[in-house]
């Protein structure tokens, strides 16, 4: 029982010195909330850091998921087995949307040359 009243004084006496500390100015506290502003600034580097660790974490997730399903289809072709995977499509050689094939509209309609143009090329 002894030692739980060190300990509760060791407590209370820590207290007073910070109370203390911020009363007098040695401890900056400029919201005037008891906390000192370095704990605040801390705290809120240890947030941003655990925020980046968590979006981290849920990236190597994916690529640890990604990882096993690739490591299953090196296991298949080992074995001789034929990929049960979509191909990727081919990509077009268009520049872009309405590379495609051309419809009978498109077909049809003459490629008009501006005014300008023609009277500048006479």
């Amino acid at each position: 029982m002894t030692t739980f009243y060190i300990i509760l004084g060791l407590i209370i006496a820590a207290a007073a010195v910070y109370f203390y500390a911020i009363k007098t100015g040695k401890i900056e506290d400029a919201d005037g909330d008891w906390i000192a502003d370095d704990v605040e600034e801390v705290a809120k580097e240890i947030k941003r850091r655990a925020k980046n660790v968590k979006a981290e974490l849920a990236d190597v997730k994916k690529a640890a998921k990604n990882l096993a399903d690739q490591a299953e289809d090196v296991v298949e072709a080992a074995a001789g087995k034929k990929s049960t995977r979509r191909k990727p499509k081919a990509k077009s050689s268009g520049s872009g949307s309405g590379a495609g094939k051309a419809t009978k509209a498109t077909k049809a309609a003459p490629k008009a040359k501006s005014k300008a143009k023609r009277a500048t090329k006479k």
